[in-house]
């Protein structure tokens, strides 16, 4: 009797062992299954960030592209112009001096413009190259990414801001 009372003591108390390590297991895997779910929503919203990036990246090519392709149609019309007055005998040294200076203005102005383009799409190459890392799991830096698009981003509104220029001393040009 007295051995079938150790024996059920014996067995309760193994039970109770293996339940609450069974409880802790249980509890260590709930919080990786957070942990995972954490990082998961981390790299999704990674991904989203880099996909905002790469549509901005898109735009600014596009337009970047359009101001290259007016400038440079800009840059014809010019060339036209100064052709003509070059051919003229009246020209004076005071009008060529403008035209040299407006065609740097141009030339410096579409350098900056095709410099632009090919930055942009160095960082459009980045950002896919991110975007896919980050959906192959793999860690991306974003600080790096987001400090590269502000350099591309202040480079290529300087190089906007130069063709402006260019194109309002061309305005300039024309209306005297």
């Amino acid at each position: 009797m007295i051995v079938l009372l150790v024996l059920a003591t014996v067995g309760a108390v193994t039970a109770t062992v293996v339940a609450v390590d069974q409880r802790d297991v249980a509890e260590q895997w709930e919080e990786r299954a957070l942990a995972l779910e954490a990082q998961r929503d981390t790299v999704d919203d990674q991904r989203a960030e880099v996909a905002d990036q790469l549509e901005a990246t898109l735009d600014a090519l596009t337009t970047s592209e359009r101001d290259v392709d007016e400038l440079e149609d800009r840059v014809r019309t010019l060339a036209d112009e100064k052709a003509r007055a070059e051919d003229t005998a009246t020209t004076v040294q005071v009008e060529r001096d403008v035209f040299i200076e407006l065609s740097e203005l141009i030339s410096d102005a579409t350098g900056a413009l095709d410099t632009c383009v090919a930055q942009l799409f160095d960082l459009q190459s980045a950002s896919v190259e991110a975007f896919n890392r980050a959906n192959t799991g793999q860690d991306v830096d974003i600080d790096a990414l987001n400090a590269r698009s502000g350099e591309v981003t202040r480079f290529c509104n300087e190089a906007r801001t130069a063709a402006a220029s260019a194109e309002a001393a061309a305005d300039r040009l024309l209306r005297s």
